[in-house]
């Protein structure tokens, strides 16, 4: 009995002794494996930083008001430059349109009266001049004279009336072109390739001047946001190179380039980096790639590290 109690505990002590080395060598092997990767990352001029994809948000709005016609897109669709994404109605513009066209067309016709009348005018003038001459020498009446003098007085007083007419074709046709200026206003278009982020209108609903209608996402002009430490900053600047690289493609580095550089220190943001490193003091720089999202390899939201190389 004491001989099977003994073989037991000495099976129990060598299984214990299994279990130690075997943790031993894990061990072992998680410390080679971090040697190796510090290794790999040991250039001391070489900087790694963690960063976040983003894309710009452009608020589509029209410049007038009107009420919502159609809405074109919704949530997630893409769109292209160019495309209409809603179209606003004003009631009676198209009437008001037409209205100052026919005072334009008015005005135009009284700037070719004013050239007439000019003439008309000179001529008199000239016929008053002769008269008096021939007056004084009684060569016409006293009625031809009087003839004379009131046909200048006429044309003269016809001439100021229509003087006015060149600037109130000017006035008219300006009309014409602000009434047609909101009319294209009342069509919102995407000014570049995106994805609609947010819809905040619904057909039927009024629509003030400068409203935001949708929300549109520029998938296609990503950019990195990234925080350097205070002690790194000095050794970055603007327009120094960037690798950027993702889980995805940890073998394929995308270049891009800084583009700005933040001009006062902050914490890090809660969001980044462990408890002890939100208390260093960082400065927010912002890298942009230099093709693009790289054919959707870039998508905003996705974690990526950037690589820059010190300067001296």
């Amino acid at each position: 009995m004491r001989r099977v109690e003994q073989r037991r505990a000495d099976t129990s002590r060598e299984r214990r002794v299994s279990l130690d080395v075997f943790l031993l060598d894990v061990l072992l092997l998680g410390v080679l494996l971090a040697v190796s990767v510090a290794g790999c990352r040991s250039d001391p001029d070489v900087l790694h930083v963690a960063g976040t994809v983003e894309i710009r948000d452009v608020q589509l709005a029209p410049l007038t008001s009107g009420r919502l016609e159609r809405l074109l897109k919704d949530e997630g669709d893409t769109v292209r430059r160019g495309d209409t994404v809603a179209v606003l109605q004003q009631p009676g513009l198209e009437a008001l349109i037409g209205e100052r066209e026919a005072q334009a067309h008015a005005a135009a016709l009284r700037v070719a009266e004013v050239r007439a009348a000019q003439a008309d005018s000179t001529r008199a003038a000239n016929d008053l001049g002769r008269g008096e001459l021939l007056h004084r020498r009684s060569i016409i009446s006293d009625q031809q004279y009087e003839s004379l003098r009131s046909q200048a007085a006429a044309a003269a007083a016809r001439l100021a009336s229509v003087r006015a007419a060149p600037s109130e074709s000017a006035a008219a046709s300006a009309a014409v072109r602000a009434t047609l200026a909101t009319r294209n206003e009342l069509t919102v278009t995407a000014p570049d390739d995106g994805v609609v982020l947010t819809r905040y209108a619904e057909p039927g609903e009024v629509i003030a001047a400068g409203s935001p209608v949708l929300s549109l996402g520029l998938v296609r002009h990503p950019w990195i946001r990234a925080y350097v430490g205070a002690r790194y900053i000095a050794r970055v600047q603007v327009g120094q190179p960037a690798a950027v690289r993702t889980d995805a493609y940890p073998n394929r580095p995308f270049p891009g380039r800084v583009v700005e550089i933040a001009t006062s220190a902050e914490f890090t943001p809660r969001v980044a980096l462990t408890e002890r490193e939100r208390a260093d003091l960082v400065f927010g720089i912002k890298v942009e790639p230099d093709s693009g999202d790289f054919g959707g390899r870039l998508k905003a939201g996705i974690p990526v590290t950037l690589e820059l190389r010190l300067l001296p």
